[in-house]
């Protein structure tokens, strides 16, 4: 039988509380969750309300092959979920003073390339660097199991990149390489070991004791989740993932973010007043723009995606899908740990808030509508001007002629890549919002705003 329970610890650290489970509400999530028939991989997921766990919702099997089922103090994978762990020990490194925002990563790590224009500690963190993703490098140089290279081969990989992928500060590029940097930067500054650090001065001190970030070996605790493939009733065991901490590495449970959301809101062990306040700072462009992807959608912080109410991030790596958000004005956390690969984090969380029927606000909802982009914009291959207005999904184009006189307005609608097309003209917006690059039937030029 699959463990569809709520499950309520009953043995607790007194600075952690943890409140009556409503049985209404826990249907609601094991109703949104989705059922798990059969020998399936599934979730935990946590609701804590005024820093206490409210709700726990235990679905599916940690391991099919044993059929041990999933429970609160279950062990999982949490994936990219632990870059936010990675960047309050910088943040810590940089309230000790040993570490500036405003540094250059060559500062604290001398085999980086000395590019032409200096990556921060503060673009690592925004991923804004145009640091190579230290992951996809492995694959490249034929690591098709990315369990196997070591830290130090990671970071090599990286070092080894001659030039950035763009100019740093200029452009939002997802990259697992600027989160390993960042562990190495810790390292360098505490004097200790990365992995150490983060067991010894961010999880024990909130009493997270089933949490710990691996150092080139799995955990091999007798209560810990496999990751999956789950689909259409067919299983496949997809349990792969890196040994090494900086953007990946932790394993936690339900129980132990519960933890964390607990010091977020009211504990301020680790998240103190300092570390809050720069946690909680949205990214920016070099050109004081948010670091936001094509202009729209939600600004990225230091390992948190700053919506307009929650504050959050997302993982996904080896069969495991993970979420942790935090709803500042209603100091409620949401953490979600599977097993299911198949499982699309974000979209899946939002489901779950919108059945408790409270109205609370949707967990991706988007921080910009791209109306940075409006303007008007030249390229002095062009002798026109190209007059640029935005209104969610849409942008309107009007192209001035030399003569003063103006073409009627074109209509393109965004993409899912956050380009816009009207199926003969395809126009991408630069990231910092400093213009466009305008694609048409063997042309493609880049547009730059009119002063």
């Amino acid at each position: 039988m699959l463990n569809r329970s709520v499950l309520i610890v009953g043995v607790l650290l007194a600075a952690y509380p943890v409140h009556a489970s409503t049985p209404d509400a826990a249907g609601k999530i094991r109703a949104a969750i989705g059922k798990a028939p059969g020998s399936q991989p599934g979730c935990a997921v946590g609701i804590f309300r005024n820093g206490a766990a409210t709700e726990y919702v235990n679905v599916g099997l940690a391991d099919v092959s044993t059929g041990k089922e999933i429970g609160s103090d279950t062990q999982f994978y949490a994936a990219s979920v632990a870059k936010q762990f990675t960047a309050v020990a910088v943040m810590q490194q940089v309230v000790e003073g040993k570490v500036r925002l405003t540094d250059s990563v060559r500062k604290h790590i001398p085999e980086m390339p000395a590019y032409a224009d200096a990556i921060t500690v503060q673009m690592l963190l925004n991923m804004s660097s145009g640091v190579r993703d230290s992951l996809s490098l492995m694959g490249l140089e034929g690591y098709d199991l990315i369990s196997i290279p070591t830290r130090q081969q990671a970071l090599n990989a990286v070092y080894r990149q001659k030039e950035p992928k763009f100019t740093p500060g200029t452009q939002y590029d997802y990259t697992n390489g600027g989160y390993l940097l960042l562990s190495e930067i810790v390292e360098r500054s505490s004097g200790i070991a990365f992995e150490t650090y983060i067991n010894k001065r961010v999880l024990a001190p909130l009493g997270m004791t089933r949490s710990n970030v691996m150092s080139g070996q799995r955990n091999t605790d007798a209560n810990i989740a496999k990751g999956y493939i789950a689909e259409n009733g067919n299983v496949r065991l997809a349990d792969e993932y890196p040994l090494f901490g900086g953007s990946g590495g932790l394993i936690t449970t339900i129980n132990d973010l519960g933890r964390w959301n607990h010091d977020i809101d009211a504990g301020h062990k680790v998240w103190t007043p300092a570390i809050t306040r720069l946690m909680a700072e949205p990214g920016k462009f070099l050109n004081g723009t948010p670091v936001i992807r094509t202009g729209r959608g939600i600004a990225y912080g230091n390992a948190l995606i700053i919506g307009s109410h929650w504050f959050h991030h997302t993982g996904g790596a080896g069969g495991f899908k993970t979420l942790f958000g935090h709803l500042r004005e209603k100091r409620m956390g949401f953490a979600m740990l599977c097993n299911n690969g198949a499982i699309d984090p974000a979209p899946k969380a939002d489901e779950i808030v919108a059945a408790l029927g409270e109205n609370l606000p949707a967990i991706l909802e988007a921080t910009a509508d791209g109306s940075a982009l409006d303007g008007r914009y030249q390229n002095p291959n062009v002798s026109a001007t190209y007059h640029i207005k935005v209104s969610g999904d849409y942008l309107e184009v009007t192209i001035a002629r030399p003569d003063g006189s103006r073409t009627a307005p074109k209509i393109l609608k965004r993409s899912d890549d956050g380009q816009f097309s009207n199926g003969q003209m395809q126009l991408k917006p630069d990231d910092d919002a400093r213009g466009f690059t305008v694609e048409i039937p063997r042309v493609t030029l880049h547009f730059e705003r009119a002063s």
